[in-house]
């Protein structure tokens, strides 16, 4: 979990106050077990007052929202999925309509689907939303008569979830999100239902905005009192339909949700500073912008491997991105994806050398890191980098030559990979594990003209490369036929630039005066 109130994410309680009110109200109120008195509230509650054409066991889906894959979801995003978002710029060349992608591409691939680990709740609310407007047809998934609930996990559906999912992070579809109040969001809804329309309703747990989920809200009904309950079908519960109670005049809502007494209460708290989003359906389908062509911007997506769709596992953390004094860089946005809470996502401002910045941990836990940074023609990646309580980690980032530096206070070990790419073809370096700790650094990036180059600071290492070139003809793939030995303050370059993708890649290690030829066999 990212920044916020480390320790209370899930257990945040109503006051009394806002207790005494919601029975006022005429609510119907469920408890939750004695450690956790947040109110969940009867979705029939109050009088009905609008509603879209959507019901929960018809429009949305009978199975809950998941994190990784497991038995009944084996199916990620794909790179056809990646296709029907960004468009043939993905492929490294198509043969009779196959895309295959580039490096840089796969390697997104891979980190957007890691980022679903927290749930795909977008993706799930997107779908659903665009089945029920029409917008989509859920065919060949259901035939004619079969509602979208008769849909069981497939492959084919997994895949699309998590097409819709990624879209959140890229325009058009993050450009027409908007924060609302209230009444604002109140009055967009029943102009959207009187048209046959609706929106995806997104909203943060608190002020720190430190997780998010995203909804589908069905109908408003009048609890009395000058409230609101904006009732909807949320796809951590399959098949019921749940209600954020919300209070106009004072712009602040609150949303508490269980499907038993037995159950945690997951809590989310509105105010004037903590809004409701609502994100317009159309656009979703768009084409969005690629993200390896973007040049205004570097972005960064960092996460945690821990937790699962309904916040369980997660671990607390805090994760900011400064200049590399420490300070803070004007034009900097942050923002946390809506699949729980553990992702979030910074926008730099192009050519703009940072740092990042992971620590806070929660006593007694460890935050297993991964860190993406992608910036024009190419990408730069870490993972698996644990981060203990009390453990500070930072990542040096050069945008420019597609490059990081790691430390942390605490002994850990990370991989890496490095992908970049030009119209004539993408390549892609990738380490296993290497080890970083206190007075032990690692610096990978495409920082030799001939390619990428690999630093271990303070220790030695041993490791193994695998490079990857896709071209309009072929892949080919080179890899290091064992361990190699890397001496504290080495340096291996690959010179990746120069390889033709056939016949041996003539890697070398310069320690000192030294140079050792470790070259890379073809696969």
């Amino acid at each position: 979990m990212l920044t916020g109130t480390r320790g209370t994410r899930w257990l945040m309680r109503l006051s009394v106050a806002a207790l005494v009110l919601a029975v006022a109200a005429g609510l119907s109120v469920v408890a939750s077990g004695p450690s956790q008195a947040a109110p969940v509230v009867n979705p029939n509650a109050g009088k009905l007052v609008a509603q879209a054409d959507f019901q929960v066991k018809r429009d949305g889906f009978s199975f809950e929202n998941w994190g990784p894959n497991d038995a009944l979801h084996a199916r990620g995003l794909s790179v056809e999925g990646m296709r029907a978002v960004f468009g043939d710029e993905v492929c490294a060349r198509i043969v009779f309509g196959v895309c295959s992608p580039t490096t840089v591409a796969e390697l997104l691939q891979q980190e957007f689907n890691e980022s679903m680990a927290g749930g795909h709740c977008f993706g799930m609310a997107a779908l659903a939303g665009l089945y029920a407007t029409k917008r989509l047809n859920p065919f060949p998934l259901a035939l004619p008569w079969q509602p979208v609930y008769s849909i069981g996990p497939s492959a084919p559906l997994d895949e699309l979830i998590a097409r819709m999912f990624i879209t959140q992070g890229f325009p058009p579809t993050d450009l027409v999100q908007s924060q609302v109040t209230v009444t604002q969001a109140l009055s967009r809804l029943r102009s959207a239902w009187a048209r046959k329309d609706n929106y995806v309703l997104a909203i943060y747990t608190d002020e720190e905005q430190s997780a998010g989920h995203a909804i589908n809200p069905i109908a408003i009904r009048d609890l009395g009192q000058g409230r609101r309950g904006i009732v909807v079908y949320d796809n951590n519960f399959p098949g019921v339909e749940k209600m954020i109670v919300a209070d106009p005049a004072a712009n602040s809502w609150y949303y508490s949700t269980a499907t038993n007494p037995s159950e945690p209460t997951l809590l989310f708290q509105g105010s004037p500073v903590n809004k409701m989003m609502l994100v317009p359906l159309a656009p979703i389908l768009a084409r969005h912008q690629d993200p390896e062509l973007r040049t205004d911007e570097t972005v960064v997506m960092v996460s945690d491997n821990n937790g699962g769709a309904r916040g369980a596992g997660d671990v607390d953390w805090d994760v900011r991105v400064t200049d590399p004094a420490g300070r803070a860089i004007p034009g900097v946005d942050k923002k946390i994806l809506f699949n729980n809470d553990n992702t979030a996502t910074f926008t730099v401002p192009a050519n703009r050398m940072f740092r990042i910045i992971v620590d806070g941990v929660e006593a007694g836990r460890t935050a297993d890191i991964d860190a993406t940074v992608l910036s024009a023609g190419g990408v730069v990646a870490m993972g698996d980098l644990e981060v203990p309580a009390g453990a500070v980690a930072a990542i040096d980032a050069d945008p420019v030559r597609h490059g990081m530096r790691v430390t942390s206070s605490a002994p850990s070990t990370a991989e890496f990979q490095v992908a970049t790419e030009n119209s004539l073809r993408s390549l892609s370096t990738g380490t296993t594990q290497l080890a970083i700790g206190p007075g032990s650094a690692v610096s990978v990036g495409a920082t030799s003209p001939t390619g990428v180059t690999v630093r271990s600071e303070g220790r030695a290492q041993r490791l193994r490369l695998e490079v990857e070139r896709s071209d309009t003809f072929t892949d080919r793939i080179a890899v290091s036929p064992g361990s190699i030995s890397l001496p504290a303050g080495a340096t291996i370059t690959v010179p990746v630039n120069l390889w033709p993708g056939f016949g041996p890649l003539p890697a070398t290690v310069r320690s000192g005066p030294s140079i050792t030829p470790v070259p890379l066999s073809p696969r």
